[in-house]
Parts: structure tokens; sequence; C-alpha cells
């Protein structure tokens, strides 16, 4: 056997330091996860984190709302399943404000759909209020009602979608061969709806008036929706304004449980019969219909995340459906934008994770009581004035790592498949 000799030239002295140089950054990390497998990320100068957060959390910034959205994982990058709205609208007595974060689970159709039918609905919903009741006789409980009605229309519509397509009477009388033949024959029709079925999205939105006196927060799922404002004092206080929908929440997991008293699989390893966190959401269908749906025509559907085995299992679970509930609550808020400065922060529920994940581990109103302060002294700052301009980049560099730049550098430049952070979008909105 003849052997090909190939011959490699040394690399010289000064080729070996700059591939030192290019290297002399990076550093390894275990995640706290003990073990051999080791992480790469890049170790980053603090004048270069924030030009890069800016840049992977799309900042943007409005006369008065400020947003980001954020996913450092390369390999998700594309797949953020946070949407969010900031929207103006022209009605009778003035400009109506509608801010939302719509944060997906399972993919992307349910979500997208949310996006771009439910404002609209609120809107149409609101025209129609405010044409039909003079504004001196406008009582919150109206606007409250709108909101609450649109959610719960847009969610009833999927549903509804599911069984004009397959009425529940007509599924348990068809055979195997029936059922398949029917969606064949109609498959593009299906895939939508059995998408949106099988995916979810929570909501959390605020609407004000035109006079800045009034908000509305409607919430749907495990978001945060806080309150931050001056005091007389020159100091600033925070309240987190709704309940949050998954089960840490006692009162969530007993109204579960009450609702299915004999089914103890109702709610177990901390989530909805131990497959889904939130315990309301528009969407996740397959959990608010008979079983029969997800045994026979949602089981291919759920494979890219659920396999077969466990797809029969929570199946099996299925009794007395809905175990989710499509029911939001509003919260009414006076407001006094004359005598205080007053912040609006709303938050995917991703937000809240990452300080859990650095082992923080702050309450909802402790997270609220840290929003004081970095809100509070950026308000005015003369300093970070890109920080300062978008409160919402503030808070997330807060969360990522702060002060502290080789966290910071970590969470935006870990080099790692899976995803190791959840989606998160913030959204704060200023009252003058």
């Amino acid at each position: 056997m003849v052997y090909n000799m190939v011959n490699l030239q040394a690399a010289t002295s000064t080729e070996n330091l700059r591939a030192l140089e290019e290297v002399k950054d990076f550093y390894t990390t275990d995640l706290g996860r003990g073990g051999k497998e080791r992480w790469t990320y890049h170790m980053l100068p603090e004048a270069a984190l924030d030009v890069e957060l800016h840049r992977m959390s799309n900042a943007t910034s409005s006369t008065s709302v400020d947003s980001v959205t954020f996913q450092p994982c390369a390999a998700y990058a594309d797949l953020n399943q946070d949407r969010y709205s900031i929207e103006e609208w022209e009605l009778p007595g003035g400009v109506w404000q509608f801010t939302a974060i719509y944060d997906g689970h399972c993919g992307h159709d349910t979500v997208n759909y949310v996006h771009k039918r439910l404002p609209s609905m609120v809107r149409t919903s609101l025209q129609a209020l405010l044409q039909s009741v003079p504004t001196t006789s406008l009582k919150p409980e109206f606007v409250s009602e709108v909101l609450c009605s649109a959610v719960r229309r847009l969610d009833q519509s999927i549903r509804s979608d599911l069984l004009d397509f397959l009425p529940h009477d007509h599924l348990t009388k068809m055979s195997d061969v029936q059922v398949n033949q029917h969606i064949s024959h109609r498959y593009s029709e299906w895939n939508a709806v059995s998408t949106r079925c099988t995916q979810g999205s929570t909501v959390l939105l605020a609407l004000s008036d035109p006079l800045k006196k009034n908000v509305w927060i409607l919430n749907l799922g495990d978001s945060i929706a806080g309150k931050v404002q001056s005091l007389p004092s020159g100091k600033w206080s925070a309240m987190i304004v709704n309940s949050v929908h998954n089960c840490n929440n006692s009162l969530e997991s007993r109204r579960i449980q009450q609702e299915h008293p004999s089914e103890q699989a109702c709610v177990c390893d901390n989530r909805v019969l131990g497959y889904l966190a939130p315990t309301r959401a528009l969407g996740d269908t397959w959990l608010k219909v008979p079983s029969v749906y997800t045994r026979r025509v949602f089981a291919s559907h759920l494979q890219d995340w659920l396999p077969p085995h466990q797809a029969a299992q929570y199946a099996s679970r299925i009794i007395t459906p809905p175990y989710i509930s499509d029911l939001p609550e509003v919260y009414h808020h006076s407001l006094d934008a004359s005598q205080h400065e007053i912040v609006l922060i709303l938050s995917s529920d991703g937000l809240q994770d990452l300080y859990d994940n650095h082992d923080t581990q702050l309450s909802d109103q402790e997270m609220a009581d840290r929003w004081v302060g970095l809100v509070g002294h950026h308000m005015h700052s003369t300093t970070d004035m890109d920080l300062q301009r978008n409160l919402a980049l503030r808070l997330l560099r807060d969360a990522v790592g702060g002060d502290n730049t080789e966290l910071v550098s970590r969470n935006l430049t870990l080099e790692m498949e899976d995803k190791w952070m959840d989606d998160i979008t913030i959204l704060v909105q200023r009252f003058r």
C-alpha cells in the first residue's frame, strides 16, 4: 500500500500569537449543573454589552412606550414565540392606546392568530361601545366587559372552527378510515384548525383612555403587569397589578381541583394534567374538548414535542374538560398623571424565570420593588442615555445580569444548541 505524505508547515510565532489573541476572551461554564460538560461564551467589554443587547432585543421606543423582545439562543433566534402590540386608535372622544404581550407555547400558529385578531376585535367592540354610550356615562365595567368578551370570543372561534370541521357526535360515529378521508379531503383547512388547537398563547394587555385617567389591564396566563409611580416625597412605589395564572398560584390550583374533584391528575407536577404550566390561555383546545379528539385526530400534531405514548397518557387524564380556562381577569385603575409620574410595565413570564435562574428567587412583589429602583433612577438620569431612553432595555439589562459583565456576556453569547432561556418581552408605558 502506498501512502501519500502531506507536509504541513509549522505556524509562525506571529500566527500563534494571533490565534491566541482571537480566543483570549472566550471562557467556558457548566451553568452550575456540575459534570464534565462545558459551554463556551465570549466575554464582551462593558462598552459592547448594551450595544449587543439593544441589537439582540430589537429595542424600540415611541413617545410613550418602550419595548424589547429577547431570545439569545442562536438555534432559536428566529423562533421567539412572544409577540406584542403597540397601537393607538382614533375613536369617539379621542385617542385610546392599546398595548399587549402574547406569549405563545408549542408553536407559532396560535400566537400569530391571536396577535393578528385580538387588537381589531377589541377596537371594533370598543368603538361600538363608545358610539352607544355617552362619554359621561361610560362606566369602567363597560370597558372591562368589552375586553373580557373579546378574549373569550376569540378563543371560542378557535374551538368553533374545530367543531364545525369535525363535530363531536360525528367523530364518535366515524371509523378511522372515514376520519382519515375527511381530513385528507380538506387537509389545508384541517392543518390550520388543528395547529391552533394544539398550541396556545397567554395574553396580557393594557388599554388607556384619551385623557390617561383610566387604564384597564387584562390578564389570561402567567405574564406579569406592574405599576410604578412617584410619591410626593420624591420616592417611588410599585405594585403587581394582576394575579398570575399558573399552578404556582395556590388559588388557581385549588380552583382546578374543585372543578375536577375526583381527578387526582388534574394538577400534578405543578402543571395542569401534568402537562401545561399556565392555567388559563387561548387555544390549547385539546385540553378543553373531549379526549376522543386527542386520541383520534390530534396525536399526530403533538408529535413534535410530545411522543405518542405521552400524548396517550395525557389523553387518558382528560375526563371532564375543559381544564384550561379562557376566562381572563380585568383590573381597572384610576390614574392621576398630573400629580404622579406613572409607569406601567408588562412582561412575559420569561423575565421572572430569568431572575429565578440566577438563584435570585424573587417573589413577584420583590421583583416590582426592584423595578422601583431601576425606573426611579433612570427616569431622570443624565448618564446611560440609551438605557434611560428605553426603560424596557434597562429592565432587561438588570435581568440578564445587571452590573455583572461576566453573567451578561454569558447570557448573550453562550454557545449551546439547547434553549437555556425562555423568551422575554417587556413593554414599558409612561403616563405623564
